[in-house]
C-alpha cells in the first residue's frame, strides 16, 4: 500500500508538534525543527510533479470508505501552500520572538498548513470537511495572536467561517442520505440521477461556504479585519493561501464533482453561459469594482491590501467562471502568481511595522535608504499587482481580458480594466508613503529587517521576475490541470503564446527587452544631463515655505481624499454596516434569551412544573397532545 500521501499529510503535524517540544528545550531547537519540517513538506509535495492521479484508502466511517488522493489540481495548490508557507515560517522567527506563547503560534502555524494540505488531498467529502473545520478554527487562533484589536476580527472571521461551515453540513448531510456514500468519484456518478432542486440546493450550500472562505462580496466582510489586525506572517498565509482553499473547494466542486456536463442539463443558459457561471463572474466583478475603490481609500497599509486581495481574488474567479481554456488558465495562473506577490507585498509591510512599529501610511515615509531591500522587493510586488510586464502579474490579466473578449463581455471586461488601472492608485500609494518622501527624525536608526526575513522577500521577488519572465513554467502544471477536468489545456511556450492561439503572438521576453531598452535610453539621457549634488532632506522648500523637521513634504494624510468625496453616497449601502447591524440585533436577541435560559437551577426547575401542571391539565380535560 502506498503510504506516500499519508506520510505527505503527517509531515506538518508532527513538525508542529516537535517544534512545540523542542522550545520547550531551547529557541534553536525550535527553529531547526520549524525549518526543516516546513522544507521536507515542500519536497514532499515536488516529489508528486508530474505524478498521476495517486489515492490511499485509509478507514472507513458509516459505510463509506475514507480516502487520500493527489490530482494535478490538489498538487497544484499543496505546492502553493508549502512554498507560503516555508517563507512564512523563515519570516516567523524574528518575528514571533518576542511575542508570548510563540511555541503555540509555532504548533498552530504547522496544524493549519497540514489542515489545508488534508483538504486539497481529500478524496471523500467527510475528510475534506472535518480538514476544512480545522482549518477555520486554527487560523482563528492564528488571527487573535496579533494586535489588541485582532481578537474582534477573529470573532467576525471564525462567525462567518461558521455560518460557511453549517451550509457545508447541511449539503454533506443531504449528499449522504441520497448516496450513502462520502467518496468523490461516487458521488460525481450518483448526483446524475438526483432531481434538478436537489442538486441546485446542495450546490447553492457548498457554495457559500466556498465564496465565504474565498471573501467574494458581499461575503467579505471578514477578511479586512482580519488580515489587518492578524500578525503578519499569518496575513500573508490568509491571503496568499486560505483565501485560494476557498476558490480551490469551488473550482473544485464546480468542474470535478458536479461536472459542466450536469449543469447544462438542468440550469438554464442566460447570455450564453450557464446561469452559474454568469452569477459567479458578476460576484467577481463586484468583488474587482469595490475591492479596488475600497483599496484606494485606506490609510492602514495592511488595509490596502487586504482590500486588494479581494479585487484580485475576483479576478480568479472570473476567470474561472468563464469556463474557457484561456479563462480557466488565466484564473489558475492568477491563483498562483498572486500568492507570491501578495505573500511578497505582506512579508514587507510585516517588516516594516517591525522596524517601525506602525502600518499607518501618515506616519511613514523616507525609508528607501534605511530599508533597501524592502524597497526594492516592495517595487517589484507592486508592479506584479498592477499586471505590468514583465513581472508575473501580467500574463494572467491578459489571458482574463482577453477571454472575456472572446467572450464579449464587454462590461466585465470594463470591470476588469477598470479594477487594473485602479490598482495603479493604491499600489503607488503604498510605495509613495512608506518609502519616499521626508524620513520621519523618530526613524534615524530604522535598519533593514533581519536576514531570515529579507530572505522570504527576495525568494517571492525573484519568483515574481522568473514567473513573469517565463509563464510556461507555471503553465505547465496548469496545463495538467485542465486535462484533468476533461478541458482542452492552454497551448503556450516557455516566455508567452505561439502565433495562431486565441492569445495571437505574444512573447514577453521580447517585450521585456523593449521596456529594458527605453529605461536604458531614460538612464543615458539622465546621466548625461548636467550633474546634481546630494542635499539635506531638509534644504528643500515647499510652496515657498522652507522645509523643517515639523514639516512633512510629502502629501500622505488622505491621499485620494477627492475619491472618498466622490464614492461616498455608493459606499453608504455596506455589506460590513449590513453585518454589523445583524449582530447588533443578535446581541438584543441573546439578552432577551438570557432571561429565559439564566443559567440557575431554580429557574429550570419551575419551568419544568409549569410545563408539567400544563400537561396535567390538557390530560384532565381530555385534550390530545401533539
Amino acid at each position: 500500500m502506498n503510504l506516500s500521501i499519508l506520510t505527505l499529510l503527517l509531515t506538518p503535524f508532527v513538525g508542529g508538534i516537535l517544534a512545540y517540544l523542542g522550545g520547550l528545550i531551547h529557541r534553536s531547537v525550535r527553529f531547526a525543527f520549524a525549518f526543516l519540517f516546513s522544507l521536507l513538506t515542500i519536497v514532499l509535495v515536488a516529489g508528486y510533479y508530474g505524478s498521476k492521479i495517486d489515492s490511499l484508502i485509509y478507514g472507513r466511517l458509516f459505510g463509506s470508505l475514507l480516502v487520500l488522493q493527489m490530482n494535478s489540481l490538489s498538487w497544484l495548490l499543496a505546492i502553493v501552500i508549502s512554498t507560503i508557507f516555508l517563507m512564512s515560517t523563515l519570516f516567523s522567527i524574528p518575528e514571533m520572538e518576542e511575542t508570548p506563547h510563540v511555541n503555540a503560534y509555532y504548533f498552530e502555524l504547522f496544524f493549519l498548513e497540514g489542515t489545508m494540505l488534508g483538504v486539497v488531498l481529500a478524496g471523500d467529502l467527510l475528510t475534506f470537511f472535518v480538514f476544512w473545520e480545522m482549518m477555520s478554527w486554527v487560523s482563528y487562533f492564528l488571527v487573535i495572536k496579533g494586535t489588541k484589536e485582532s481578537s474582534q476580527a477573529g470573532y467576525k472571521y471564525i462567525i462567518m467561517s461558521l455560518v460557511g461551515a453549517d451550509a457545508a453540513l447541511i449539503g454533506l448531510t443531504l449528499v449522504y442520505l441520497k448516496t450513502q456514500s462520502f467518496v468523490f468519484v461516487n458521488i460525481s456518478s450518483m448526483l446524475s440521477s438526483q432531481s434538478p432542486a436537489f442538486i441546485i440546493s446542495v450546490f447553492a450550500l457548498f457554495a457559500i461556504n466556498f465564496l465565504i472562505k474565498a471573501a467574494i462580496m458581499p461575503l467579505h466582510t471578514w477578511l479586512p479585519d482580519a488580515y489587518s489586525e492578524a500578525p503578519s506572517p499569518v496575513s500573508s498565509i490568509l491571503s496568499g493561501v486560505l483565501e485560494k482553499i476557498g476558490v480551490y473547494g469551488l473550482f473544485f466542486f464546480v468542474f470535478v464533482i458536479f461536472g459542466m456536463n450536469l449543469f447544462k442539463g438542468i440550469i438554464p443558459n442566460v447570455f450564453g453561459d450557464s446561469l452559474i457561471f454568469v452569477v459567479l463572474q458578476w460576484m467577481a466583478g463586484l468583488s474587482i469594482l469595490f475591492g479596488t475603490f475600497l483599496a484606494i481609500l485606506q490609510e492602514d497599509a495592511k488595509r490596502i491590501l487586504a482590500y486588494s486581495t479581494i479585487a484580485q481574488v475576483g479576478y480568479i474567479v472570473l476567470g474561472l467562471s468563464l469556463n474557457s481554456t484561456l479563462g480557466v488558465a488565466g484564473g489558475l495562473l492568477q491563483l498562483v502568481n498572486h500568492a507570491i506577490f501578495k505573500s511578497l507585498l505582506f512579508f514587507v509591510v510585516g517588516g516594516i511595522i517591525y522596524r517601525t512599529g506602525t502600518k499607518n501610511l501618515s506616519e511613514l515615509g523616507g525609508l528607501i535608504k534605511k530599508m533597501p531591500v524592502s524597497f526594492i522587493s516592495m517595487l517589484l510586488g507592486i508592479i506584479a499587482l498592477a499586471g505590468i510586464p514583465p513581472l508575473n502579474g501580467f500574463a494572467p490579466k491578459w489571458m482574463i481580458y482577453q477571454a472575456l473578449i472572446q467572450k464579449k463581455s464587454v462590461l466585465l471586461l470594463t470591470i476588469a480594466l477598470i479594477g487594473g488601472t485602479g490598482s495603479f492608485l493604491y499600489v503607488y500609494r503604498l510605495i509613495h508613503s512608506i518609502f519616499l518622501g521626508t524620513l520621519p527624525e523618530k526613524y534615524d536608526n530604522v535598519k533593514e529587517v533581519p536576514l531570515l526575513m529579507q530572505i522570504p522577500m527576495i525568494f517571492l521577488a525573484l519568483l515574481t521576475i522568473i514567473f513573469g519572465l517565463f509563464p510556461g513554467i507555471p503553465l505547465t502544471a496548469i496545463a495538467k490541470v485542465q486535462e484533468f477536468i476533461g478541458m482542452t489545456p492552454i497551448r503556450f511556450t516557455l516566455t508567452g503564446f505561439p502565433q495562431g492561439s486565441a492569445l495571437s503572438t505574444l512573447n514577453i521576453v521580447k517585450i521585456s527587452g523593449t521596456l529594458v531598452g527605453a529605461f536604458a535610453f531614460a538612464f543615458l539621457l539622465f546621466v548625461s544631463l548636467p550633474k546634481t549634488r546630494r542635499v539635506s532632506q531638509y534644504d528643500n522648500y515647499a510652496a515657498g515655505q522652507v522645509v523643517t523637521k515639523y514639516t512633512k513634504y510629502n502629501y500622505s494624510f488622505g491621499f485620494y481624499s477627492f475619491f472618498r468625496d466622490i464614492m461616498n453616497p455608493i459606499f453608504k449601502l455596506s455589506a460590513d454596516e449590513i453585518y454589523t447591524e445583524f449582530t447588533k440585533f443578535m446581541r438584543v436577541l441573546g439578552d432577551h434569551i438570557r432571561r429565559v435560559y439564566t443559567g440557575g437551577l431554580e429557574t429550570y426547575v419551575s419551568y419544568i412544573v409549569v410545563i408539567m401542571a400544563v400537561i396535567f391539565a390538557f390530560v384532565v380535560l381530555g385534550g390530545r397532545i401533539w
